[in-house]
């Protein structure tokens, strides 16, 4: 059997390369395969000229090369959409919300040449941009309001982070400036509390508490991993978390190239820094006694109330401890031995009463568990009146230039450290890069707290020659707008990621990014306002055939179901219900009760889920839910929301029965239709203008004749109350596919 073995693995080695890590090499670059070198995205692209199409150029450049690429493939392009469905498409992917039928009417009695335009100019000014391209971004950064793993505990300042997305983006502020703030606040604006917040980019992912100890090493080692995976793929778009414990299997990125990357945050602290004003701080103290006060009696009585029950649980705890843990315990500190010390620590773990245990003893006294939870609602009450927690940015900073020197890590262990590597790009790209701006080692300290490392990456990312930066964003910006990247996989540039479906219009994208400055704004109503934008979802030809099924060429458009919190968003504003108040802390909203029950229990829910209570404040748009990772709101699970573990470059859209069950049977589907209904009979005593502003609100056309027939039909079907046969209605027009999916 071992000589049977061995012949295997003599015969697989090198296919199980993988499970080795390689020495590091002198020169990282040696081990990199020419042909991996030489793949389209680790080349700077070349200046490109927009080509000629019947003679001439496109009035917009994107369309002159979608129509080349359309020719060359002999595709026909599509007409373009119906003016109702343009406006539709243009409003919710730049604002996330539907247009309201005053919009629709006075864009179709816009008779001017650049009546759409207008409407992309006002849409792009609006503050429900930043909202909706926001909530993208989030999504790279795997934004959460809370840590995850066990504990799961809030961040009480991870909202400012949010809203700086929002207003940066609303601000158009350059990408390369919104990056640079991200990756080095700190470094780039000194003293700006803007810029701390900006580094909070850093934090966002899963930070790993629990009620166990960890070993502070590999707590650290965790955080710089997320920090350098989620960094290389959001501005780079490379798997180079793959290096971590060995050479990419596929691309020309070596152990050392991750690590190289890590060294830019190896100084780096994750802090939570004060930005109150001191006037802030005074007025808390003020204002916190006064509460505390009739909080503390309360408090009192439910300590007493919770008493027996604590006793009786550590008596029991107690008694199953053994003769010599008991020894152990009773003898003084200073004549334990290291072996009695350790065992000290373990029994008092297991002694410890966590609330959890106490609450779920009361709750098997009904009496008392009434009391109980009579008291907490009492003392959360006054609490909800306590000042708001002074201000702090959730940043990554440094506290000084003496950085530790970062290893590679043989297998990713922490424990088996190699070589000393210094900061640098990954090799294959600085030798890309061989004019104009090339990265510089070492980085020169910029002052005794600041090493500079991070600055330096960030102007080797927006250098105008780095071969991915530029390409990456505009490839995402395509992405929401055409329902796929220009690269399909808007994450993963490297030799296994999808190639560009037009290269050359990807290339001049990205030239084009750079050549306005950076701004984002250009860009998305250069990409909305081409004929390639505004063509119609239908089919090719009047078989129903499609020479390019998969629209890879873009010869139509893609009709698209709304994301999650898109949905949610346009419920509640056909209803009349959205509170488009911008920014402030994340708003707990109700969890349906089997959900609620689920996850906590009864005694638990007023500490950890404290849901809003005022209705305007329920109603504010998605991205302002407090998002707690181990709380799934149903309606974004069921529509495929991430679960902010990860980075999430592309959402799945899945088709299951549970994503019609949440839009049918939820409270929330149910309160949104009622609202709706309640609209519709406020707006006319008339059946057929109810229906209209139905229609209008929901698909931004009006009915048609047969479709106006049938729905008068349904609402004068029975004689149960004329807001029951609304609401049914209603409820149905949520549901249909024309108003789940954008054409």
């Amino acid at each position: 059997m071992k000589r049977l073995a061995v012949l295997i693995l003599s015969l697989l080695g090198p296919r199980l390369a993988w499970a080795s890590t390689p020495e590091v090499a002198a020169n990282p670059r040696q081990n990199l395969a020419a042909p991996a070198r030489s793949h389209w995205a680790f080349v700077p692209p070349a200046s490109i000229i927009p080509p000629g199409v019947g003679g001439g150029v496109a009035a917009n450049p994107i369309d002159a090369f979608i129509l080349a690429k359309l020719r060359e493939k002999k595709i026909e392009p599509v007409d373009g959409a119906s003016r109702p469905e343009l406006l539709r498409r243009v409003t919710y992917d730049l604002t996330g919300l539907p247009p309201t039928p005053s919009e629709l009417k006075e864009f179709l009695e816009d008779s001017s040449s650049s009546a759409y335009e207008k409407v992309v100019d006002r849409l792009l000014a609006s503050p429900s941009f930043g909202e909706r391209w926001a909530q993208h971004w989030l999504d790279l950064a795997h934004y959460a309001d809370s840590n995850g793993f066990e504990l799961d505990l809030d961040r009480p300042d991870a909202w400012r982070y949010r809203d700086w997305v929002v207003r940066a983006l609303n601000e158009d502020v350059p990408y390369d400036r919104f990056l640079t703030l991200q990756l080095a606040g700190d470094e780039a604006a000194p003293g700006s509390q803007e810029a701390l917040i900006a580094t909070g980019f850093a934090r966002c992912g899963p930070f790993e508490i629990v009620s166990g100890n960890i070993d502070p090493e590999v707590r650290r080692q965790n955080e710089l991993t997320g920090v350098t995976s989620t960094v290389g793929s959001v501005f780079l778009g490379l798997t180079l978390g793959c290096a971590r414990c060995h050479d990419h299997k596929f691309d020309p990125l070596p152990t050392t190239d991750y690590y190289r990357l890590q060294a830019f945050f190896a100084g780096t602290q994750f802090n939570d820094v004060p930005i109150h004003a001191e006037g802030e701080k005074a007025t808390e103290k003020q204002g916190t006694p006064r509460i505390e006060a009739l909080v503390q009696p309360l408090q009192a009585a439910k300590a007493e109330l919770e008493k027996p029950y604590r006793e009786r649980l550590q008596r029991l705890r107690e008694a199953g401890l053994t003769l010599e843990e008991r020894a152990v315990r009773d003898k003084p500190m200073e004549q334990r031995t290291p072996e009695e010390v350790r065992l000290f620590e373990g029994t008092s773990v297991a002694l410890n009463l966590t609330w959890e245990a106490v609450a779920e003893a009361v709750s098997q006294n009904p009496v008392d568990f009434a009391a109980r939870e009579a008291l907490k609602r009492q003392i959360s009450e006054l609490q909800r009146r306590l000042p708001k927690p002074l201000a702090h940015a959730m940043s990554m900073t440094e506290g000084t230039n003496g950085i530790p020197e970062t290893r590679v890590l043989r297998r990713g262990d922490l424990k088996n450290p190699q070589a000393v590597v210094d900061p640098a790009p990954p090799a294959v790209l600085r030798g890309a890069m061989t004019v104009g701006d090339v990265f510089e080692s070492p980085v020169v300290p910029l002052d005794s707290t600041h090493s500079g490392r991070r600055l330096a990456l960030a102007r080797w990312f927006v250098a105008t020659n780095n071969p991915l930066t530029a390409r990456v964003m505009v490839n995402r910006l395509w992405q929401h707008h055409f329902g796929q990247g220009l690269v399909a996989t808007p994450s993963d540039f490297g030799t296994r990621g999808a190639l560009p479906s037009n290269q050359e219009l990807l290339d001049w994208l990205a030239q084009e990014l750079i050549r306005t400055g950076w701004r984002l704004k250009p860009m998305h109503r250069l990409m909305v306002t081409s004929q390639a934008y505004r063509r119609s979802s239908r089919n090719l030809d009047a078989s129903g055939r499609s020479s390019d099924p998969g629209n890879r060429y873009w010869g139509r458009r893609n009709r698209r179901r709304m994301e999650a919190e898109g949905l949610r968003d346009s419920m509640l504003a056909v209803a009349g219900l959205l509170n488009q108040r911008i920014g402030g802390p994340g708003v707990h909203i109700p969890l349906e009760p089997e959900v609620e029950s689920l996850i906590f229990t009864e005694a638990e829910v007023v500490e950890l889920w404290p849901v809003e209570r005022d209705l305007a404040e329920q109603a504010r748009r998605s991205i302002y839910v407090h998002r707690k990772r181990n709380v799934h709101y149903p309606l974004f699970d069921a529509f495929d929301a991430p679960d902010a573990l990860t980075s999430c470059p592309e959402r799945p859209v899945s088709t299951h029965a549970p994503q019609a069950l949440v839009l049918l049977n939820s409270g929330f589907a149910q309160q949104t239709a009622d609202a709706f209904a309640r609209l519709l009979l406020r707006h006319s005593s008339e059946d057929q203008a109810r229906i209209e502003e139905a229609f209008l609100r929901c698909f931004a056309r009006p009915p048609t004749p047969e479709e106006g027939k049938r729905t008068r039909k349904f609402v004068r079907a029975d004689a149960r109350p004329e807001l029951d046969r609304w609401t049914d209605l209603t409820l149905a027009l949520l549901n249909s596919n024309e108003f789940v999916y954008v054409p």
